[in-house]
Parts: structure tokens; C-alpha cells; sequence
């Protein structure tokens, strides 16, 4: 798996037959790589909660750290200190790294630790800053293909935010989530570095203006991203990353995650929920309940994704009755935390759509049957489908970006890309 989101699965995956800127250094244009197809995929978590510019900009100011001077700064004079130069030696665009921790004059009193909070701060007003300029293009024109990549890029951009947000909050100690821990910023971190990629990916194969617009908007963003992962592992001072190059960092990460020997589940999973990975359904008191018949909370499993709370710490359960629910691009939000998706059995519980890359001329995040980014999502006993079939190339059955998140003793079904 591709991903960051530290992700627990249990199913199998089938193939079915018939504000201010920053000036450019060291900036490169984010890589793209092609979609590749096959009979079964393997899985591939792309990752990517909504942040209104306004909050952001006031969280960035907030989490600036200010130090006492004794004197005023010359911006066109400006040397650097032993702390920002042995800490941007450290990272993969030092000229970069070296020029945004300057761009806060306090930069120049901060201690190595401090200079994470600026780090993290810097990057963050500049993905804002990319966010506004991409969000100032929404209305123009364009073709389904160049739209389905641009409100991806927007979505991944958000997502992105919010991880450099949560980041920032733990490092400062403000982070209201007491399970968070050093593993989860860099997990965001990681992510939020993937998300770029994974926008630019989207416009692939098209050109003209749009794009053109969006890759500007994203100059010097993943860069930032990477500086601020690597300058918070450097801080966190831990030896299991250790001269470890930062895209292999991932894979450290998901093997040092612990695991409870008793349940065979990870340790971030709490102990209620690893009752519930095997508790019978008929013994679960559902806060919501969905059947086709009528003798539930709703017929479909989209109202009951709209009733569910948001930002909420305490578990959601939704019972999926049997049934076939097809319905269109099914997607729990960044908002919706901690919702638990039960259902009655593979292929008796079969959420399924049929959206691909070549019929709908869409992106391949876009085709996605069922979708979750919310943290602590959790799927017991489902089926997902895409039944639109190779001819239509890439056409993804679930897509998972949520971090803490369970698949548990469900079927993944289609032809390519199955899971994303």
C-alpha cells in the first residue's frame, strides 16, 4: 500500500470478470505518474478535513512563535543562525528551508525545537495561499475531465490543511485528541506531502489554462511539505528514522505500529472497538439503522451518512441491513470522525457503483463506488463493488484516506485500480 494513514485490513480484493507568497527555490514541478491497471490491485490508500481559509490563516498567525528582540530586522539583510543552518542541511531543499524560516524575522532567536512550530507555520499559510489561488478559478469554464481533476486537487488540498493543522496543534501541545502521538504527525505529514502528487496525477494527459494555473499555485508546496516532515523527525530526536531517505519513511512507520498479541489488532485500536470487530450484529445496539424495506432510520446508506455527527469523539455505529445499495459515489467526509459501518456479510451487505476513468471521463479518485477520509473510519462485514468492468479501465471499489481506520472481513470488488 501507498499510503500513510495508518490502516488495518482484513478483506480481500477481487478482479470482476465480465495572503503572502513565497519566492521559488529549489521548487520543481510536482512529479506525476501514470495509473497503472491490474487484474488485482493492490491497495493503494491515497491520501488525503475542511478548513475555511479565514480559521486557517488565523490558526497559521496564531501558532507563529514570537520571541523577545532587542533589536529591529533588515529583510534584505538578513544572515542566518547556526539553528536554521543545521536544521535545513538536514532537509531534501535547504535553500528553500533556509529562505522560508526567514521570512519570520523571530526565526532568528528560535531554537532548533521552535523553529518545527515555524516550519509548520510557514507551510501552512503557504498551502493556504495555493488554495486561494486555486479556489479564485472555480467558475471558469472547463471540461468534465479538467473539473473532476480540479476538485480533487481542492478536496486534497483541504485534507493537506488539515493535516498540517493537527500537526502543528500536537507540536505546540494544543491538540485536543489525547490518542495522538508522534507517529500520527508524521503519518499527517506524510500524507500531506502524497496529496500534491496525487492532485497533480488528476491533470495528467489534459493541458491549457486550468492546469497550467494549478501548477503554479503548487509551486514550492510539497517541497515545503517535505522540509517541515523532515525537520519534525529531526526534532523528535527518535532513532528508528535515523538517515532514513524521507519517502521511505512510510514503511518504518507502518511496521513499528504496535499490535495487541491477544487480538491480533493494532494497538491504536481501542478495546471497544475490537469487541465490535466480532460482536454478531444482532447483539450491536446500532445508533442508525439502513434498510431497503423500510425497517430501519433510513432506506438509504447515504442519508444515514448525512444524519451521522460531525467532529465527533464518540463512535458512530451504522447498521447496513442486506441488500444491494447503489447509489452515487457514496463518501464519508473529513468532518465525519469515528463512524462504524456494520453489515449483515460479504455479499449479502453489497454497497456497489459503476463509475470509471474511460465512460464518465473522470479522474480515477473520482470513481470511487464508496469513499472515507474521516478519521477512525470502520467496515465490517460489507461488500464493495465496481462493477463497470477492464474495458473502462481504472474504476476504484472503496477508497480509504481516513487515518485509524479498520477494513475488517470485507470483499473489495472490480476490475482495475480496485482499491485506492
Amino acid at each position: 500500500m501507498s499510503q500513510y494513514s495508518k490502516t488495518m485490513e482484513s478483506s480481500e480484493s477481487t478482479s470482476m470478470l465480465p495572503p503572502e507568497s513565497l519566492p521559488n527555490h529549489n521548487s520543481t514541478t510536482p512529479k506525476t505518474t501514470k495509473s497503472h491497471c491490474y487484474s488485482n490491485a493492490k491497495g493503494i490508500l491515497f491520501t488525503s478535513f475542511s478548513v475555511i481559509l479565514l480559521l486557517t490563516t488565523i490558526v497559521s498567525a496564531g501558532f507563529l512563535v514570537h520571541f523577545r528582540t532587542g533589536s529591529s530586522h533588515n529583510p534584505t539583510h538578513i544572515k542566518t543562525t547556526m539553528a536554521i543552518s543545521k536544521t535545513c542541511s538536514r532537509t531534501r531543499y535547504p535553500s528553500l528551508c533556509t529562505h522560508s524560516l526567514l521570512t519570520v524575522p523571530d526565526s532568528l532567536n528560535a531554537t532548533e525545537s521552535q523553529l518545527v512550530h515555524i516550519s509548520l507555520s510557514t507551510t501552512l499559510r503557504r498551502m493556504n495561499l495555493a488554495l486561494y489561488g486555486a479556489s479564485a478559478i472555480a467558475n471558469a469554464q472547463m471540461g468534465t475531465r479538467v473539473r473532476s481533476a480540479f476538485e480533487d486537487c481542492l478536496e486534497l488540498l483541504e485534507d493537506s490543511m488539515d493535516h498540517i493543522t493537527r500537526s502543528l496543534k500536537y507540536s505546540t501541545g494544543s491538540e485536543t485528541n489525547k490518542a495522538s502521538s508522534r507517529e500520527d504527525v508524521m503519518t499527517w505529514l506524510s500524507a500531506a506531502l502524497t496529496n500534491q502528487d496525487t492532485c497533480m496525477e488528476g491533470f495528467e494527459g489534459v493541458s491549457g489554462t486550468v492546469k497550467d494555473q494549478m501548477v503554479q499555485n503548487l509551486k514550492d508546496v510539497s517541497e515545503l511539505v517535505s522540509n517541515s516532515l523532515a525537520i519534525y523527525a529531526i526534532s523528535s530526536k527518535d532513532k528508528d528514522f535515523d538517515g532514513i531517505p524521507i519517502e521511505n519513511r512510510k514503511r518504518k512507520l507502518l511496521q513499528s505500529v504496535s499490535t495487541s498479541e491477544k487480538s491480533g489488532f493494532p494497538g491504536w485500536l481501542r478495546r471497544k472497538e475490537r469487541k465490535l470487530m466480532d460482536l454478531p450484529a444482532a447483539m450491536i445496539k446500532a445508533d442508525i439503522i439502513v434498510s431497503q424495506d423500510g425497517n430501519g432510520t433510513y432506506k438509504t446508506v447515504s442519508q444515514a451518512i448525512k444524519a451521522a455527527p460531525e467532529y465527533s469523539n464518540r463512535r458512530t455505529i451504522i447498521y447496513v441491513k442486506a441488500g444491494r445499495y447503489e447509489e452515487n459515489n457514496l463518501k464519508i467526509g473529513r468532518k465525519k470522525w469515528n463512524l462504524m459501518f456494520i453489515g449483515d456479510g460479504k455479499g449479502r451487505t453489497v454497497i456497489s457503483g459503476g463509475k470509471s476513468v474511460m465512460r464518465d471521463n473522470i479522474t480515477t479518485f473520482h470513481t470511487a463506488s464508496f469513499a472515507a477520509s474521516g478519521t477512525g473510519f470502520i467496515a465490517r462485514d460489507i461488500t464493495f463493488v465496481n462493477w463497470a468492468g477492464p474495458a473502462n479501465h481504472q474504476a476504484v471499489a472503496l477508497r480509504v484516506s481516513a487515518d485509524h481506520a479498520v477494513v475488517y472481513r470485507c470483499s473489495i470488488v472490480g476490475s482495475c485500480d480496485t482499491k485506492l
